[in-house]
C-alpha cells in the first residue's frame, strides 16, 4: 500500500477540520495515557477543555509533553489472499508541550472558538467570564505536525 507524506499546510488542514482526537501523556510513571478529546487549532496552537482533576493533568503536570493524533479510515480495498487486503485512510500527528492556560479572558476566547467549531448550529447563551471558573483549558505548542496517507498505487 503506497503511503503519501503530507505537507505541514494540508496537515494542519486536516487537523483543523477534525473533530476529536487522541491525546497521549506520560507521566512520571512513564505509563503512556491515550484519551480522546474534541479541540480546536486557534492561533497555531491546539487548545481542549478538561476538568481539574485526573490522570490526564496529573500526566501533563509531570510531563509536558504530549503527541496528538487524529485520523480517518477511508475504503477497504479486498485481495484473494489476506496479506493484500488494504485500506485508505489518513491521519495526523502533533507533538508539543501541554500547558494549563490561567487567563480566564483567554479561557473565554479558546471556549468561545471550541463552541464555533463544535456546536455552531445550536443555540445557546453566551458564555460569560464566570463559566471560565468551572473550566480547565489546556493549550498545546506545536513543536512538530507529521502527516500521511495511503494512496492507489499508480
Amino acid at each position: 500500500m503506497p503511503t503519501k507524506w503530507l505537507s505541514e499546510d494540508k496537515s494542519l488542514n486536516l487537523l483543523s477540520k477534525s473533530v476529536y482526537g487522541r491525546l497521549a501523556t506520560c507521566g512520571e510513571d512513564e505509563q503512556p495515557y491515550i484519551t480522546p478529546i474534541n479541540f480546536v487549532l486557534y492561533n497555531e496552537k491546539i487548545y481542549f477543555h478538561t476538568g481539574f482533576k485526573g490522570r490526564k493533568l496529573e500526566n501533563i503536570k509531570d510531563n509536558s509533553k504530549v503527541c496528538l493524533e487524529v485520523s480517518s479510515p477511508g475504503k477497504i480495498y479486498s485481495a484473494p489472499e489476506a496479506r493484500n487486503f488494504t485500506m485508505r485512510f489518513w491521519s495526523v500527528l502533533v507533538f508539543g508541550k501541554a500547558n494549563i492556560v490561567h487567563d480566564d479572558k483567554f479561557k473565554l476566547t479558546v471556549m468561545n472558538k471550541l463552541m464555533e467549531k463544535h456546536a455552531s448550529e445550536y443555540k445557546y447563551p453566551d458564555l460569560s467570564i464566570e463559566d471560565m471558573n468551572i473550566v480547565n483549558v489546556v493549550e498545546i505548542s506545536i513543536d512538530e505536525v507529521t502527516g500521511k496517507a495511503s494512496v492507489d498505487p499508480n
